[in-house]
């Protein structure tokens, strides 16, 4: 979905490389904590008595369920722990 203006995104453009690339890179991995953060607290509230293990396994399985084959899949979550 491209919901934004170009000229709004030239800005943000240039507001994200005004940055320094340490500053960018401590934004991106940020961005992915509080996209698993939020991963993880949908997954609580769907089963707040979930296991550290079975959450792990879960948010795996968010992240990652299309990019393997059923097979592959299986086989990692029961290596997560």
């Amino acid at each position: 979905m491209q919901d934004t203006s170009p000229e709004i995104l030239l800005i943000q453009h240039n507001i994200w490389m005004k940055k320094t690339e340490e500053e960018r890179f401590r934004l991106g991995i940020e961005m992915i904590e509080d996209g698993r953060k939020l991963v993880e607290c949908s997954i609580k509230n769907e089963n707040p008595d979930i296991t550290p293990t079975e959450l792990k396994r879960a948010v795996f399985k968010r992240f990652y369920e299309n990019d393997f084959s059923v097979e592959e899949l299986n086989t990692i979550l029961q290596h997560l722990t």
